[in-house]
């Protein structure tokens, strides 16, 4: 972490500082996957993937705020659907590859595979119909519009979320249990995890501040780096928790981290994405006008067909993987 702060403040080394925050994220995201990992015997596998995905996502929103305080618009609305598809295909994908590669087919809680769908469904179609409807509602009122849809789409998670936790067919399956070598106490475990977090922020800031400069030199446009850089790099420690996740057979703490984090992701990081734009004075609508909002809708669908057996097969991690492949190949032409 030393490294990158010198490389960026004090000697000025764009590629310095890249390798070095690279390396730092690689090494929280271990200690990101040791704490949630523990606190799973404290207070459940989907309890402990939310801590994990929230602390996560609030330094997502920091670095939203910020580029919506700039004005970067665009940069930040592929940010939103660039980081919801790389969740649900890239790191679901390997995920499921890694964990039925290591422990054969894999299961998970079919309340929570049904739970997750319908928060799939429910942004999918609310981030569509801004964009679809666009021609239709008078710019004046769209900013209303979306205010008023921003307000349902946080309003439903919180009713999903307290429902998760109150309802007893939401518990974990049997199998899935692990025993632990080590042993860390519930406030130890949640002061790593806040702490790896808080250090992934930085180094994710410092990280993603590079690749804007490089891409600027590779003449990248904000549209790509936002929906393909930005998510990739800037989520290495969430994605890394959630694949070693799988590879212990941790299905569901593995599904928080990917399926999970997309849906918090529509739900509430695109919502406050507007309210930032509302009280910067830089007003931010959720119609994606410009962005292939459909390539997130086909991303959704391909959750969906894996969600909805409540097992993990090995091919079904490789076609999640070729479909992400075959999209930024697909919006690298685009653009």
């Amino acid at each position: 972490m030393a490294a990158a702060f010198i490389g960026r403040y004090l000697i000025g080394r764009p590629f310095v500082t890249f390798c070095a925050s690279a390396l730092a994220l690689i090494i929280l995201s271990k200690l990101m996957g040791d704490a949630t990992e523990q606190l799973t015997e404290h207070i459940g596998q989907g309890l402990a993937g939310f801590f994990n995905v929230t602390l996560s996502n609030l330094a997502e929103l920091i670095i939203i705020f910020v580029a919506v305080r700039s004005n970067m618009i665009e940069l930040v609305q592929a940010g939103i659907v660039g980081s919801m598809i790389g969740n649900l295909l890239l790191v679901m994908g390997l995920s499921i590859y890694v964990g039925c590669r290591k422990n054969g087919s894999l299961s998970f809680n079919p309340q929570l595979g049904t739970l997750l769908i319908n928060q799939l469904f429910l942004v999918s179609v609310t981030l569509l119909l801004p964009t679809l409807f666009a021609d239709r509602i008078p710019a004046n009122r769209q900013g209303t519009f979306s205010y008023l849809l921003a307000a349902m789409l946080v309003g439903a998670y919180i009713y999903y979320y307290c429902l998760s936790l109150s309802d007893k067919r939401f518990e974990k399956v049997d199998e899935q249990s692990q025993r632990l070598t080590f042993h860390w106490s519930k406030r130890f475990a949640f002061g790593i995890l806040f702490a790896t977090a808080v250090g992934a922020f930085f180094m994710s800031e410092l990280l993603v501040g590079e690749v804007e400069h490089v891409a600027r030199v590779l003449e990248l446009s904000p549209a790509f780096i936002g929906f393909i850089i930005v998510p990739l790099l800037g989520n290495i420690a969430e994605h890394m928790v959630g694949v070693v996740a799988a590879y212990k057979k941790m299905t569901e703490l593995s599904l928080t981290m990917s399926v999970g984090s997309a849906s918090q992701v529509g739900m509430v990081v695109a919502p406050c994405a507007v309210l930032f734009g509302y009280l910067t004075g830089n007003p931010i609508t959720l119609n994606f006008t410009g962005l292939p909002i459909q390539l997130l809708v086909i991303s959704i669908v391909g959750a969906i067909v894996v969600l909805r057996d409540s097992a993990w097969h090995k091919s079904e991690g490789v076609m999640m993987i070729a479909l992400y492949a075959v999209i930024v190949i697909a919006f690298m032409f685009c653009l």
